[in-house]
């Protein structure tokens, strides 16, 4: 090479540096256009266009440079270089498969090849290259790298994980290894290892957002919320055009039940992408929770017209069009969700939850299994082998899980159990354990796991509301209510509220006060008026906690029997049901409640919105999990007022 030329390319060089890359590319081309044929200065240009942006002209440049060099290896490479640049795949694997047949191939034209097959979606293949170049050279980092995240695309996991761990002993000091293996553990579903590796990250690297991201996913894994938050509201701040976190971070504020500061959360993604369908989805279903209806409908619409495809936004869209009572609209919708992806867990376990609503037990109770997939998560899996109902355990740990009324609810099918021989025990929160002791006499009910010897070969356990899935899907099959019994020393207790002479009737009036439970559930007390002007009729609060503070806001608080302090405050419903005995009625909404009033065959109104949860069927009066309640539903979506008259019309026909 000529001094001239070497001074050109040194000055070149000097341009790209300070940002000069009109002026270096300039030089660039005068060279390659008085060198044809040199391979050194084409691929210098070659090299200049691709990092100015023009890939399309690198392409022309390199293929002329093949058709000169057409036995060269590196001349194919530079034509794969530069079809990957244009983001064609195809060609550029075709190019370095190319310079692979050629003799002297060198290895890097094999670990391109592995990425061209990688960005294709062929792992395998590409693992292949990656195998070759590792055998070469086993301390690649890049070769690690890919072939870890090929592998981890594969489902081959734990390969994966032995290529992570062997690049943090290579560049113990080097962050984004530590974070590809919390990635890795995250997968393997090893939420404290996980935390481990990224807290190491955040030594070498304090302000690594990918690390406090991953953290935050393991955290949520653990079902520590709050701390996620905390680690997912980092990331956000360190990396806010990453939309990533911010979806992360807003999920979390739902489970979190902070509306407001989800809401705000929105907001500033909204601000970064204010085309993204997702946000637009999460936005509504933060207004859903907030209150505001049209809000959250105009927002799912604005999604749908954005990405009719998104499943998620038409699984919001159904839940919107069964608050204000539109149920064959909802369907639809949660057909059209089926349409565009079919095997989201959201999907299915909504559509499952409506075919266990018209009956569909069989399908319905499948589909039920996934619930899972779903956040919040319904439980958290126990350290030992899940029971599949095939095999007959030598002991069967039952776990309980969602909301009081749904132990409550599947409770009943402890009885199949224990009637095939299953040794079975209940395991459930504290506060339920004095209320189901005696739900069956062959089943202990514990709240820990601390008795059980969990080195038992023959150990399994199961979630409680797979109990249908696994053992009986036709409730005309289960054990028929009553089957909880009240505690006799909790009916003496409360009969002295019963007035004699009177229609003594136990009034609920708000469940569970969660956002992400109670939309349209709960009915204000002061609607109740009617039945406390019913001549005769003795009103008992059964309210416990969230929902009390109304007693003292109501004109006609003196007509309602308070029990006072000190009721349920050694078990969740234990003097309930207690009171319950002595009542003539039990009138409540949809809450945990009525799953316990009709355990216990307690005469109970039970007060519903226009769609309601999928235990009440989609129509009629009766239950066919509970004899002794009858329903009443909305026949306009949020009116409750003529709900309540016609309740008390129909207590004055029972008086």
């Amino acid at each position: 090479m000529s001094p001239e030329v070497s001074v050109a390319l040194a000055r070149a060089a000097d341009l790209h540096r300070i940002g000069h890359f009109e002026q270096a590319l300039a030089i660039y081309r005068r060279l390659a256009k008085a060198h044809a044929t040199s391979l050194d200065i084409q691929r210098l240009l070659i090299f200049e266009l691709l990092q100015v942006g023009r890939p399309k002209e690198a392409v022309i440049a390199a293929r002329r440079l093949r058709d000169a060099h057409p036995r060269n290896p590196h001349a194919a490479i530079l034509l794969g270089a530069s079809h990957q640049g244009t983001g064609n795949w195809e060609k550029a694997l075709a190019a370095f498969q190319a310079a692979l047949s050629l003799e002297g191939a060198p290895l890097e034209a094999r670990f391109l090849a592995g990425n061209a097959f990688c960005a294709l979606g062929r792992y395998a293949e590409g693992v292949a290259c990656y195998d070759i170049v590792l055998a070469a050279d086993p301390r690649s980092i890049e070769a690690l790298t890919n072939r870890a995240g090929a592998l981890a695309r594969l489902g081959r996991l734990q390969e994966a994980l032995c290529d992570s761990e062997a690049l943090v002993a290579l560049q113990p000091w080097q962050p984004l290894h530590l974070v590809n293996l919390a990635g890795t553990l995250l997968e393997l579903e090893r939420p404290k290892d996980v935390i481990a590796a990224a807290d190491a990250a955040l030594r070498l690297s304090p302000r690594l957002a990918d690390a406090e991201y991953v953290r935050g996913q393991a955290l949520l894994g653990l079902g520590k919320w709050a701390e996620a938050r905390v680690s997912l509201e980092k990331a956000v701040d360190i990396a806010p055009q990453n939309i990533t976190f911010h979806v992360r971070l807003i999920s979390v504020l739902h489970l979190l039940e902070d509306m407001p500061a989800a809401h705000s959360a929105c907001e500033r993604a909204l601000l970064l992408e204010p085309k993204s369908a997702l946000l637009l989805q999460l936005r509504a279903d933060t207004r859903r929770a907030l209150g505001d209806a049209a809000g959250a409908m105009a927002d799912i619409e604005a999604a749908l017209a954005l990405d009719p495809r998104l499943a998620s936004a038409h699984v919001s869209r159904a839940r919107l069009l069964a608050d204000i009572g539109r149920r064959e609209d909802m369907r639809m919708a949660l057909g059209r969700a089926s349409e565009t992806d079919p095997g989201q867990p959201h999907v299915l376990y909504a559509n499952a939850t409506e075919k266990l609503a018209q009956g569909q037990w069989l399908d319905g109770w499948a589909g039920y299994e996934h619930r899972e997939g779903t956040l919040p998560p319904p439980f958290n899996p126990l350290p030992f082998t899940r029971w599949d109902g095939r095999e007959t355990p030598e002991m069967l740990v039952v776990q309980g899980e969602q909301g009081i009324g749904d132990v409550v609810f599947f409770g009943r099918l402890l009885r199949i159990l224990a009637d095939r021989g299953i040794s079975t025990i209940l395991l459930t929160r504290p506060g339920l354990v004095p209320l189901l002791r005696d739900l069956d006499g062959r089943v202990p009910v514990v709240s820990d796991l601390s008795g059980i010897d969990q080195s038992m070969l023959g150990l399994r356990w199961a979630p409680i509301g797979s109990l249908p899935h696994l053992v009986s899907p036709d409730p005309a099959q289960w054990p028929a209510a009553p089957y909880l019994s009240p505690p006799q020393d909790r009916v003496s207790r409360w009969r002295h509220l019963r007035k004699d002479g009177a229609f003594n009737i136990g009034l609920n009036w708000q469940g569970n006060p969660s956002r992400n439970v109670d939309v349209g559930r709960s009915i204000p007390l002061a609607l109740f008026a009617p039945l406390a002007a019913i001549p005769g009729v003795s009103l008992v609060s059964l309210q416990h906690g969230a929902g009390t503070e109304q007693l003292d806001e109501v004109p006609f608080a003196g007509a309602i029997v308070r029990p006072g302090a000190g009721f349920n405050a050694d078990g969740i419903f234990v003097d309930t049901v207690g009171l319950m005995q002595s009542l003539d009625l039990v009138l409540t909404t949809d809450t945990a409640l009525a799953n316990v009033a009709g355990a216990c065959g307690f005469l109970t109104f039970v007060a519903l919105r226009a769609v309601p949860d999928w235990r009440w069927g989609c129509e009629g009066e009766e239950t066919v999990f509970f004899p002794s309640l009858r329903l009443f539903r909305q026949q306009m979506a949020g009116d409750w007022s003529s709900l309540v008259q016609r309740i008390a019309h129909n207590i004055r026909e029972l008086m």
